[in-house]
């Protein structure tokens, strides 16, 4: 039977994320899924997984948690740090951003609170042994779909893993990682940018708006400079559809980034939305971040997202294997060419000025 992850403490907002549930808005259920999911691509790829295997994403400080009955190889995804205590010997050591870890059988690993950022995730290899709801493990609270017991992680949660017996070797860390820190995020217009005049989306474009403290899964709101929307429009409409990324202006006149956990249909003006490449930055937004808005075509964002793409496979091409602190990498000496050069000191005119004809011609 594999091995069983059990949560000693869940951290802050653990929960279990995938790609999240595709096609179901149109009944009301929420996307949901990984709030970074460039991360989680980059987690799931350490420990040689598909790209979005479900894992265990936290906020702001990591969860805590235990090997039972068995090994488990683990990816620690984002910048931030952890310790790997040993139940052999009771000793711990230091666990890198990045890195990938093996916990034998009572070995414990505590996930310290992120430096930067707001969202990292602890990727499983093999994955956990879910049954998936609407086609997605992805936790979405409010409905209580998915995850474990359709909740956050709690303590005490045992999670099941499906690798019987995770690979030999050394383990792996990405000596290149992807960054999704950023002030400003591109947003494209509309769908209702005609609810504002001209100065009112140049004061959306050209300011600079703080992260509120009232931020989660839900949606980000934004403290800056308040958009008045044209008095024949006004801050109401017939609800419509919302995905991931839209900017509504309610009544207040200070925006809204709608996130992944956001409802399906809503009543308010949206003035713009982020563009899909820049998704995954909205994950890494804490309380008192600056950010600002640049406006971009539909083929500038076309553009954007093959490039997010092609940084995401650089990142995944530098996943090498990690021989520890300290330890020499004889793998990488012997790929390296330490010859720079070959002389005969016999012959003249190797070392012109010093052995031309066996003294040396500036004497």
């Amino acid at each position: 039977m594999a091995a069983v992850l059990k949560i000693l403490s869940p951290g802050i907002l653990a929960s279990l994320q995938d790609e999240g549930r595709q096609g179901y808005a149109g009944f009301g259920v929420p996307r949901s899924g990984a709030a970074d999911s460039l991360s989680l691509q980059l987690g799931n790829a350490l420990v040689g997984n598909t790209p979005f295997e479900t894992a265990i994403e936290f906020r702001f400080l990591g969860p805590k948690v235990i090997a039972e009955g068995g090994r488990i190889r683990l990816g620690l995804a984002g910048d931030v740090t952890a310790e790997h205590k040993f139940a052999d010997s009771g000793e711990s050591i230091a666990i890198k951003p990045w890195q990938s870890l093996t916990l034998d059988d009572g070995d414990v690993l505590a996930v310290d609170p992120l430096k930067d950022g707001a969202t990292g995730y602890l990727t499983v290899e093999g994955g956990f042994d879910l049954a998936p709801v609407l086609d997605s493990c992805s936790t979405y609270a409010r409905a209580r779909l998915g995850g474990v017991n359709g909740l956050p992680l709690q303590a005490g949660d045992k999670i099941q893993t499906k690798q019987l017996h995770p690979q030999d070797g050394l383990e792996r860390i990405v000596s290149d990682p992807i960054s999704t820190l950023t002030k400003t995020i591109r947003v494209l217009a509309g769908p209702q940018d005609d609810y504002f005049s001209e100065v009112e989306i140049s004061k959306f474009i050209g300011g600079h708006y703080k992260v509120s403290s009232d931020v989660d899964r839900m949606g980000i709101r934004l403290e800056g400079p308040e958009l008045e929307p044209l008095p024949e429009k006004g801050s109401d409409l017939i609800s419509d559809g919302i995905v991931p990324g839209a900017i509504q202006v309610p009544g207040s006149g200070q925006p809204i980034i709608l996130f992944v956990d956001c409802q399906t249909i809503g009543g308010y003006p949206k003035i713009g939305v982020v563009i899909t490449s820049d998704l995954p930055l909205l994950g890494q937004l804490v309380p008192g971040n600056e950010i600002c808005f640049q406006l971009v075509s539909l083929e500038e964002a076309q553009a954007a997202r093959k490039a997010r793409k092609s940084e995401l496979e650089r990142a995944i091409s530098s996943i090498q294997d990690y021989f520890g602190e300290g330890v020499m990498d004889l793998k990488a000496l012997y790929e390296v060419n330490l010859i720079g050069g070959v002389v005969n000191a016999s012959l003249t005119g190797h070392f012109p000025g010093h052995l031309e004809g066996g003294t040396n011609e500036k004497n």
